[in-house]
């Protein structure tokens, strides 16, 4: 009976030391900032805006969701989508998203989210 218990005690040591090591190994990394942004519309004008950006990493891949104001004039409303053609770059680095949606509101707001490798 004593040697069942140590072997009961091993192993639920060993699941608990591995559980552990799973869950560090996949914790996420959360930066938050207020950063420069821009949107350029169809026509090439150039939108100044700041952006408040939300930043998962985790594991191998990073998503970034963004609630922006514009400096100055607005953008007509729109809706962006990676399937429609528009993409988005990272304000934290600059690196091109493979796959992005925001929208601008007819309040002149921007929001959406991007998802990078």
């Amino acid at each position: 009976m004593r040697k069942w218990l140590l072997v009961l005690v091993a192993a639920m040591t060993l699941a608990l030391c591995l559980s552990t090591a799973v869950q560090a190994g996949s914790r996420a990394t959360v930066t938050r900032a207020t950063l420069p942004s821009f949107f350029i519309d169809e026509s090439g004008t150039f939108f100044p805006a700041t952006c408040q950006v939300h930043q998962v990493i985790n594991g191998n891949h990073r998503k970034e969701s963004f609630r922006c104001s514009f400096d100055g004039d607005a953008p007509a409303p729109v809706v962006c989508d990676t399937s429609i053609g528009c993409g988005w770059s990272s304000d934290f680095d600059g690196a091109q998203s493979i796959s992005t949606h925001f929208l601008i509101t007819p309040s002149g707001h921007m929001r959406g989210w991007a998802l990078y490798y």
